[in-house]
C-alpha cells in the first residue's frame, strides 16, 4: 500500500523557492508547502513510492550547497 509521506524540513529562507522549483521539476515526486518562511520551515509531501528519489534529490541539493535539514518524516493517513 502506498502512503503519503510528509517531510518536515528546515532550509534557508532564500533557498525555499529554488527547492520548491526543483521538486516540481521532477514531476510526480512531490510538492513543497511553506509552513513558516521566516524560520525556513517547510513540508514536502510525496508518495512512499518516490521516497528514494526524493532523498536523492535532497542529497543533490546538499552537494549544490543548498542544505536541507530533515526534521522528521511522518506517514499521513
Amino acid at each position: 500500500m502506498t502512503a503519503l509521506l510528509r517531510y518536515s524540513l528546515r532550509a534557508r529562507r532564500e533557498d525555499i523557492f529554488y527547492i520548491s522549483w526543483t521538486i516540481d521539476a521532477y514531476e510526480g515526486v512531490g510538492f513543497l508547502s511553506t509552513d513558516n518562511p521566516d524560520s525556513g520551515l517547510v513540508s514536502v509531501y510525496c508518495s512512499s513510492d518516490y521516497r528514494d528519489e526524493l532523498e536523492s534529490l535532497f542529497s543533490a541539493l546538499d552537494l549544490e550547497g543548498i542544505p536541507v535539514e530533515r526534521l522528521s518524516v511522518d506517514a499521513e493517513v
